[in-house]
């Protein structure tokens, strides 16, 4: 005589009790958070002071080539100079811009800048082209 075997029942997960347990908990935290409409933070915001500009801003605009050579831009007249007579050119000046070639060495921009930087110019600007 044979035997047979039961066959077992497959089992599943039951997922309505963690289900009510997880609505419970929102309910709980819904009830014991506390909602202050009248609580405010008085915060401080900054404001702007905004300069009106001068009209004795002299500014100027200091070109290097691709070949280290140094011209020196005012009133749309461009001229060569050297590098050592710079600090002579920036006395009065609040505003240089300086532009350089794009291939040009890191060194060589970072030399202008630090000598305008002596020389106690307030704006200073970079510009690179091809």
């Amino acid at each position: 005589m044979g035997r047979f075997r039961k066959k077992r029942p497959i089992m599943a997960l039951d997922l309505t009790p963690l289900i009510d347990v997880v609505f419970l908990l929102i309910i709980f935290f819904m009830v014991s958070t506390t909602f202050n409409k009248y609580g405010n933070i008085n915060i401080e915001l900054p404001s702007a002071n905004v300069e009106t500009p001068n009209q004795d801003n002299k500014s100027i605009e200091i070109i290097i080539d691709k070949d280290s050579k140094y011209f020196i831009s005012k009133d749309g007249q461009s001229e060569p100079i050297e590098l050592e007579n710079l600090n002579a050119l920036l006395n009065g000046v609040n505003e240089v811009t300086i532009s350089g070639d794009k291939e040009l060495k890191y060194q060589v921009i970072m030399d202008v800048v630090s000598k305008v930087k002596n020389a106690g110019v307030e704006n200073l600007g970079i510009n690179f082209y091809e």
